[in-house]
């Protein structure tokens, strides 16, 4: 019988038994993927099946705030992928602000990981290119719908109802985003039961693969012209009939479930938005010259 990796990886440290495989708690290798990997979804990349690991261990305090990790060699010796495999996983955790990395120094667990200043789908790019514009969300719309709409193709279209979340995110006092996100109702209804300031500034994809243990593996977008609904208007404070951006993605987990279907209204304004999966070819160095406005 074929073994999963993870299996595999499992049973040769057991088999081994060693105390010192076990004294080695101090590098934060020695127990790590026994206890936080587990059999992945079906599709789930090897390098998001090692991230949603790291993650687990991070939210659960074997890793606090601020804490040294380990090296790419001794993760590869602990579980049971390749250098590139982790180092892919690690770049991943560092566009997503859980993780910072030192020239020379080593890789840390955040110490700002709650600030919402780069969800994924509202990245916009500083004046020199350098980051993210900080964003500020405010929980405007939290409901039960059950009429069918563009979300009905995406979302479990034999629910009956869905979740409809509705934000309005400050971009750094510039300009507001208008977000509109629908799930189904079955599977996340205890979004509902939640209090407004954990919806509200949560990044939702990582609640979602905290609460639901669904990791966002791919997200497709799509994007138009169009002008916006007049409650929209209202609410990001531009004038009605505003012909503006609307941005539609559909997350998804693993190969099979799609998690959510979101809407983003984005006025016009003179920022830059990264939609690529990584923003690391954006992002100029600090000080450096860039481009970006001229």
């Amino acid at each position: 019988m074929k073994r999963h990796p993870i299996q595999k990886a499992h049973q040769s440290r057991h088999a081994s038994g060693s105390g010192s495989a076990r004294g080695n708690r101090a590098s934060g290798t020695s127990d790590f993927f026994d206890r936080f990997g587990r059999a992945p979804l079906r599709g789930l990349p090897k390098y998001a099946q090692l991230r949603e690991a790291m993650m687990a261990a991070i939210d659960s305090g074997y890793w606090t705030l601020g804490e040294k990790l380990p090296t790419e060699a001794e993760l590869v010796r602990c579980t049971p992928f390749s250098l590139g495999t982790v180092q892919r996983a690690l770049r991943s955790l560092v566009e997503e602000g859980f993780i910072t990395r030192a020239q020379g120094s080593g890789t840390y667990v955040s110490d700002s990981r709650q600030r919402m200043e780069a969800p994924w789908h509202c990245r916009f790019l500083n004046d020199d290119g350098s980051g993210f514009l900080p964003v500020f969300p405010k929980l405007v719309v939290r409901k039960r719908v059950r009429q069918r709409g563009p979300w009905s193709a995406y979302i479990d279209p034999d629910a009956g109802e869905v979740i409809q979340i509705d934000r309005r995110l400050g971009i750094d006092d510039e300009f507001f985003v208008y977000s509109r996100l629908f799930m189904s109702a079955p599977r996340f209804g205890r979004l509902l039961n939640k209090s407004i300031k954990e919806i509200e500034g949560a990044n939702l994809k990582t609640l979602i693969r905290r609460d639901f243990h669904l990791p966002i593996t791919q997200i497709g977008q799509r994007i138009s012209m169009a002008r916006f609904p007049g409650d929209v208007c209202r609410a990001i404070k531009v004038p009605g009939g505003t012909l503006g951006t609307i941005m539609e993605g559909v997350a998804m987990a693993g190969t099979r479930i799609n998690v959510y279907y979101q809407q983003l209204y984005i006025p016009p304004n003179d920022k830059r938005l990264i939609v690529s999966d990584s923003a690391a070819p954006w992002l100029a160095p600090a000080g450096a010259t860039t481009m970006i406005n001229e």
